[in-house]
């Protein structure tokens, strides 16, 4: 039942980070094997929702100098 559910997920292959390295017009994944599962909580106060994305070690490193340390919690995979 839950290979039904995985839609072609395949548990043996490395999951991509989701780090958008596209320009205005579209969305262009980074690639790189992602390592990180990266929860990242906006704190401007106006209630925006908890954003989860799969990061490589390097887009962790930048999310955590563009958003703050206190905003960005990482997992490793």
């Amino acid at each position: 039942m839950f290979a039904d559910i995985a839609l072609g997920w395949n548990s043996d292959s490395p999951l991509e980070c989701e780090c958008d390295h596209g320009d205005d017009d579209a969305y262009f994944a980074c690639g790189r094997r992602a390592k990180w599962r990266v929860t990242i909580d906006c704190t401007c106060g106006e209630n925006h929702p908890r954003t989860v994305e799969l990061l490589c070690t390097k887009c962790l490193r930048t999310a955590r100098e563009d958003l703050g340390e206190e905003s960005v919690t990482a997992r490793p995979l």
